[in-house]
């Protein structure tokens, strides 16, 4: 387990129906509170509820259409991960993954956002 100051600088309450992965930790389906504990170029965000939570680093990222705010998952086959958090806007947060887990992603999966609090 990680302690960081919590710098609330950004938060949302999302309801997640599903079970995903975050930040390397398999998460149940839930209502779960997504913090922003430290800015800068590789902003860390931590998802949590009652249950427990995971940490995770972040880069920028930027979308021609603006975002509501949300949570972006990737669905391959069964399994949901986190890769996207939009504060409102053009611009986001975009969860780093590992490189090797970025080529095998198949052609069969899709995008599911879910909006937040």
């Amino acid at each position: 387990a990680v302690c960081l100051p919590a710098v609330a600088q950004s938060t949302m309450r999302v309801d997640i129906p599903f079970n995903f992965n975050a930040g390397g930790k398999s998460l149940p389906a839930g209502r779960y509170m997504v913090v922003r504990v430290f800015s800068g170029d590789q902003a860390t965000w931590q998802i949590y509820n009652d249950k427990g939570g995971v940490g995770f680093l972040s880069n920028a990222v930027e979308s021609a259409q603006p975002h509501g705010h949300s949570l972006v998952f990737l669905q391959e086959g069964g399994a949901y991960s986190l890769i996207q958090i939009w504060n409102g806007g053009k611009f986001g947060r975009e969860v780093m993954r590992s490189k090797v887990k970025q080529t095998l992603v198949a052609e069969g999966s899709k995008y599911v956002e879910i909006g937040a609090e």
